[in-house]
């Protein structure tokens, strides 16, 4: 995965695909809007009154009825305006048959030649429907009833004139529809009325008819006369019914009474009388005063004996009178019950001496209400149909136009600055994508800092790749461009004589050392980089022997970097091999002595490519190997899943340096190689980084 930390600098290894990228979709979106015909659009407003099919109100203007027969779908109005009816009124008045900007030829047409055939008018009337309908738009304002007609055209003063003119039409055709269906719907409203007054007829002579039959006698609005009199007994009856109630319920209350009641007050409502009321108060106060004089006089005491006499005569007389009482309550009591037995003798007999008409009454009424609905629905039918056939003549819809469309002096869309901006920001995002997008896929080490987290080696340096020719590299175009470093030679010798710094400091006291040069990346040359930081150390007092392995790509780039010819290895002996290739650059065979093989291993001589760096012949010399207390042995092994003799140079190597390149190195062949060194995992010094070249 990337981090995205380092997606800046992925990106900056690719300027040149981020500057390229929104340059040719500038240049093509500006071709683009080069050719393509510039259009104009204009917008006309319409007021739509949503009065509705309000035919069958019963009363013109009413505003209760308004509300519920007036609630459609405004919104079917856009389709409406959109309408072939509108549209063909639109082209017939403006000849839009023969308008070429409704008719433009495409690429299409011109390359495979149907542009010159002849349409029929059928043809070209679909066709010109078609591309005007296209080129319309109506849309609502929010939830208001203002519509918003836009039409769209290469001249500006004909796309003006096609909204007003769809406007127009739209209102025309909405007036006619209207006066149509108020005619239509008045014709079968009189139709219809016509039918009801047929009914209305039949049913009132049926009532009639009916009446006479059965003999059923009405006095006007009273109705039938047995009906006013079982109407009239009946209302007897149920006051009948609720004076017994009361009567009942005051003798419940009066039956069960005692002169003690009295005596303590609890008389009911009903059955209080001034009598019993001043009884209850004499008495009251003729037992105070026994009640007083039995606290100071003896109980054979004249005083006192004749107040008890008093008391129990006024006990008597309210006893007395409570009895009249009970009488008076019973008496009404069955007066009561007499009389509503009588009412309801009455009404049997009343009922039962009219039990033949009730039948017929009942009949009688369900025809009456027959014929009184059937005249209620009449009238109403007469009075609508009579009221549309005023209305046609006259214009009470309100829909109109509100402003007129003008022509526009600007076309349509975004300016070219726009829409080339727009290009160019949408080229790098592609762009930058498809970077991202691509290391994601190829899984490549594409930071520093995915290189350490992997390995767990320090970086040591990062080395510019070397040119002989001067850079086109866009990045490098670009550091040119905002002032930074061009100077590719100096970065490298810096960085080289870090990475020898390093490795002096690091083996300071550990001499001789053996150092093993691995590409973590079968196609990454090490060969001139290896041999560079060899010269390096010689140049700081060391005394340094250098080995390349032996293998075909390694002698490929190293005859190229030293422009001279290449020599095919293919099936030759690793000594006789070895031995050519250093003759052109020595004029002399190369000998391998035991004192090298003792350095290096037994056996590896024809394995390897061994020089001792002299500065004074700069870029060495092949000779014999005299024995020599050398300071560093500098290997450099090529690729690590392509060394045959890996397991030897680890067995002998003091440190490792592996080499990859940002962007080029594979995580597999990272993962692959860091498997080979598992055992030998300490002794890796750290990485170096080459730039791709």
């Amino acid at each position: 995965m990337i981090d995205i930390a380092d997606i800046p600098k992925l990106l900056m290894r690719h300027l040149g695909l981020l500057i390229c990228a929104p340059i040719v979709l500038i240049v093509l979106a500006i071709f683009f809007l080069s050719l393509r015909t510039p259009l104009y659009s204009s917008t006309s407003e319409l007021l739509v009154e949503p009065e509705g099919q309000n035919f069958l109100v019963t009363e013109t203007g009413a505003a209760g009825s308004s509300q519920s027969l007036q609630n459609f779908d405004i919104d079917s109005q856009t389709y409406i305006i959109l309408s072939a009816a509108v549209l063909n009124e639109v082209a017939n008045t403006l000849d839009l048959d023969n308008d070429p900007g409704l008719h433009r030829v495409g690429l299409r047409q011109k390359l495979f030649g149907t542009a010159d055939r002849r349409m029929s008018d059928s043809e070209k009337r679909a066709a010109t429907l078609g591309s005007l309908r296209d080129s319309l738009q109506a849309s609502r304002l929010g939830r208001s009833f203002v519509f918003q007609i836009s039409a769209t055209h290469a001249d500006p003063v004909i796309a003006a004139t096609i909204a007003n003119e769809t406007a127009r039409s739209y209102i025309s055709q909405l007036r006619g529809n209207r006066s149509e269906a108020l005619t239509r719907v008045s014709t079968s409203l009189g139709q219809q009325a016509r039918d009801l007054r047929a009914r209305v007829d039949a049913a009132e002579i049926a009532v009639e008819t009916y009446k006479a039959e059965n003999g059923l006698i009405s006095t006007g609005q009273g109705g039938l006369v047995v009906d006013q009199q079982i109407q009239a007994l009946n209302t007897q009856i149920a006051q009948a019914r609720v004076d017994l109630e009361k009567a009942k319920t005051t003798y419940n209350l009066i039956a069960p009474l005692t002169p003690a009641d009295v005596e303590a007050g609890g008389i009911p409502q009903t059955a209080s009388s001034a009598v019993l009321t001043t009884l209850r108060i004499q008495y009251a106060q003729i037992a105070q005063q026994e009640a007083e004089a039995a606290t100071t006089l003896g109980a054979s005491h004249p005083t006192l004996r004749e107040l008890e006499s008093q008391l129990e005569n006024t006990r008597r007389q309210i006893a007395s009178e409570l009895q009249r009482i009970k009488r008076a309550v019973k008496s009404q009591y069955e007066q009561a019950q007499g009389t509503l037995t009588a009412l309801e003798t009455q009404s049997t007999n009343l009922q039962s001496a009219n039990s033949k008409q009730g039948q017929a009454l009942i009949e009688l009424r369900q025809l009456q209400s027959e014929a009184d609905t059937s005249r209620e629905i009449y009238e109403a039918f007469l009075k609508r149909s009579r009221e549309l056939e005023e209305q046609p003549e006259l214009n009470t819809n309100a829909t109109r136009v509100l402003s007129e469309a003008q022509p526009s002096s600007s076309p349509n869309g975004p300016r070219k600055s726009i829409v080339a901006l727009a290009a160019g920001l949408f080229g790098f995002a592609l762009a930058a994508s498809a970077i991202i997008g691509v290391a994601i896929l190829r899984g490549q080490i594409s930071s520093e800092q995915d290189l350490l987290r992997r390995t767990g080696a320090p970086l040591l340096a990062n080395i510019p790749s070397e040119r002989s020719r001067p850079s086109t590299n866009a990045h490098e175009i670009a550091n040119r461009f905002f002032g930074a470093s061009t100077d590719r030679s100096n970065q490298r010798y810096i960085a080289l004589t870090r990475l020898a710094y390093a490795l002096r400091q690091a083996y300071a006291d550990e001499r001789p050392a053996n150092i093993l040069v691995l590409s973590t990346d079968n196609s990454r040359d090490t060969f001139a980089f290896t041999r560079e930081v060899a010269i390096q150390l010689h140049e700081m007092g060391e005394d340094v022997l250098y080995a390349a392995a032996n293998q075909e790509k390694t002698k490929v780039d190293r005859d190229r970097l030293t422009s001279r010819s290449q020599i095919s290895a293919s099936g030759r002996d690793g000594i006789e091999f070895l031995t050519q290739i250093a003759s052109p650059r020595s004029k002399a065979t190369l000998t391998t002595t035991n004192s090298a093989d003792q350095f290096i291993g037994s056996g590896l001589s024809r394995h390897l490519t061994i020089e001792r760096i002299d500065t004074r012949r700069k870029y060495a010399s092949h000779g014999a190997l005299e024995p020599a207390a050398d300071d560093f042995l500098i290997v450099d092994g090529g690729a690590a899943s392509q060394s045959p003799i890996l397991p030897v140079l680890l067995r002998h190597c003091d440190g490792i340096i592996l080499v990859s390149s940002l962007g080029k190195t594979s995580i597999g062949s990272l993962d692959k190689t860091l498997a080979y060194l598992q055992p030998w995992r300490e002794r890796v010094i750290g990485n170096v980084v080459l730039e791709a070249a």
